[in-house]
């Protein structure tokens, strides 16, 4: 199965992807700072929602923390995303399958 490129809005998780690019750790302050004062501050809502959403969508989101304390996101999995935050996938295990061959399997016929 092919992967389609999704076009359009980029949703809220993105906008943090976008953030989360370098591959290092970025704390929660520094996101915000990314967004203060924007029309995308949205963004800050619910932060652990969208960090959520990254997974699903197939991010390796590593959460740093300091006793119960998120002290910040990194992003491991940083290659395999676009510059927009939209998951790509890892290239490189994108083959085609090679044909099967069908089988025919005869059974035996029972007589009563």
């Amino acid at each position: 199965m092919a992967l389609t490129v999704r076009k359009g809005k980029i949703n809220r998780h993105e906008k943090i992807t976008q953030v989360l690019l370098s591959g290092k750790p970025v704390s929660p302050q520094e996101i915000a700072d990314v967004f203060k004062g924007t029309n995308q501050e949205a963004v800050l809502y619910r932060l652990s929602t969208n960090i959520y959403n990254i997974r699903k969508d197939g991010g390796i989101v590593k959460v740093i923390k300091q006793g119960r304390k998120v002290t910040g996101y990194q992003l491991v999995n940083n290659d395999q995303f676009d510059a927009n935050g939209r998951f790509k996938g890892n290239q490189q295990l994108q083959t085609k399958a090679s044909p099967v061959k069908p089988v025919v399997v005869q059974q035996p016929t029972v007589t009563v």
